[in-house]
């Protein structure tokens, strides 16, 4: 006597591409709702590259609209990374360690970039850990998509791990608290 076959029952899910368009098209959508202009109001210090060393701009004036990724955030990589922030001395730097593929990362992005409109005193700016940036991710430890590091004179200060904005924002209050 002869067992019955089992079929085995096919699962339709999304593929990767299709939940990240979906991310991407809620996260387009958390920007509409943005009050301002993202990326001619956000204070970043762009990176330019008119000699052998790196230059920065020298005011919050001169940096707006600079060398922003279109929503407002300051792409820096393993080659500007340590310029960037030995540029920036004492003011505190928030970097936004990321990968093009990490939902959480794409949901906080445009809390971000609303954070980095409120406190002009503060810089925030992204790292993308792809292939191209894995032996700084290495360096500084990322294990973890999102991770924030928190630096001041090219020393980190603080960091944390997830996308959790409320506790982004008290790492910040405590390091340099708002101006009121």
């Amino acid at each position: 006597m002869a067992l019955p076959l089992r079929r085995a029952a096919v699962v339709a899910r999304d593929s990767k591409e299709d939940a990240v368009k979906a991310l991407e098209n809620y996260a387009s959508g958390a920007r509409a709702n943005l009050k301002e202009p993202l990326a001619t109001s956000v204070p970043v210090t762009p990176l330019g590259r008119p000699g052998p060393k790196l230059q920065a701009a020298k005011s919050v004036e001169q940096s707006i609209g600079g060398s922003v990724d279109g929503q407002g955030l300051l792409q820096l990589d393993k080659d500007t990374f340590w310029p960037y922030l030995e540029q920036q001395q004492d003011t505190l730097v928030v970097v936004d360690f990321y990968t093009d593929w990490c939902g959480p990362c794409k949901l906080i992005y445009p809390e971000l970039v609303k954070l980095s409109q409120e406190r002009t005193d503060v810089r925030f700016v992204k790292v993308n850990c792809n292939k191209s940036n894995k032996e700084l991710g290495m360096q500084l430890a990322i294990k973890v998509a999102p991770t924030f590091h928190l630096y001041r004179n090219k020393t980190k200060v603080a960091d944390m791990t997830g996308a959790k904005m409320d506790k982004l924002i008290a790492l910040i209050n405590q390091h340099q608290p708002p101006k009121n």
